[in-house]
């Protein structure tokens, strides 16, 4: 009996081993979730712009194509679990947007600031600039050699292509350096002489100019510029320097992945690479254009929160005029 029992206990024992190694080798680590930015450009195809960042920091990113309102809505219904860490868009009203419903991370001046020396990070607003992106002229005839300036835009019938959020941008320039009142005469008579492009015609032939941004110049899908002369004009370039839109980066509140998320923002501002994203999304770099850049024009010199300081007060004024 007594080598039965032996024996019975060896198999058993064996036995026993077996299904733990089983359960241990089924238990298969859970892979961390990817760092998910939400923007209202880029599509899911456009994680190979952050590819350099994925392989230096071994973090998987995720895109998702979101319109502001829709980025509110998941991270406010969702809030932690909505699994948004970074949000990504190509202009300035929606992370203020966003950050007016207390969705952004505070931005912490700390060092990184120093070694950056980017000049475009509102602390206010919660958001860092990496992308400059410039209102620029399409003039409709090669004989056409005005308007010159923005503001010569009032006495020029044209088109524009730009968005409410672009138009704030596009004013905050002319409020800084008019009163509010001379600002509202002048946005009044501009609308007056500006209409939206439409995508399929008809088109007036009275219209000599297209005010764009610099972005847009390669994008259009249609014909737009099809029967317009090549190149394009930065209007103010020799004066106070051309208004601008900015692409910007900002961190959702309660990030699951803060820690990437710091780093992939610290990346994005990386002299080398700021230079060649932007000139994969047709953007000029947050850092002097002549070093990065062939060409390129003088930009409006401020501090940015004193352009986005107007941004309330122009968006009652578009609502007032339309």
């Amino acid at each position: 009996m007594q080598p039965l029992m032996r024996s019975f206990l060896w198999v058993f024992a064996l036995l026993f081993l077996g299904v733990g190694a089983c359960s241990i080798e089924s238990a298969k680590p859970i892979k961390s979730q990817a760092l998910v930015i939400a923007s209202d450009f880029l599509h899911e195809k456009d994680t190979v712009l952050f590819k350099d960042f994925s392989k230096k920091n071994g973090v998987r990113l995720i895109i998702r194509h979101l319109s502001p309102d829709q980025m509110i809505t998941e991270i406010e219904s969702k809030g932690y679990n909505s699994g948004i860490d970074l949000v990504l868009s190509d202009n300035m009203q929606t992370p203020i947007k966003l950050n007016k419903n207390g969705l952004l991370q505070d931005l912490v001046e700390i060092e990184s600031e120093v070694k950056t020396q980017n000049q475009y990070i509102s602390y206010k607003h919660n958001f860092v600039g990496i992308g400059l992106d410039p209102f620029v002229f399409k003039y409709t005839s090669d004989s056409i050699q005005e308007p010159k300036s923005y503001r010569d835009l009032n006495e020029s019938q044209h088109y524009h292509t730009l968005s409410k959020s672009d138009i704030i941008s596009f004013l905050s320039p002319i409020r800084r350096e008019m009163n509010r009142a001379s600002t509202y005469n002048w946005a009044k008579k501009w609308t007056g002489k500006s209409s939206l492009r439409p995508d399929n015609g008809p088109w007036s032939d009275s219209a000599q100019v297209v005010l764009c941004k610099y972005s847009q110049l390669k994008t259009f899908k249609d014909s737009i510029w099809e029967n317009y002369p090549e190149g394009h004009y930065f209007p103010n370039r020799e004066k106070a320097g051309v208004y601008f839109d900015l692409m910007s980066v900002s961190i959702v509140q309660q990030a699951a992945h803060f820690s990437d998320a710091q780093k992939f923002m610290e990346h994005c501002q990386n002299s080398g690479y700021n230079a060649a994203l932007n000139r994969r999304l047709n953007r000029f770099p947050i850092y002097d254009y002549l070093k990065s850049r062939l060409e390129g024009p003088k930009f409006y010199s401020t501090h940015i929160d004193e352009l986005l300081k107007y941004h309330d007060v122009l968006e009652r004024m578009l609502d007032k005029l339309n």
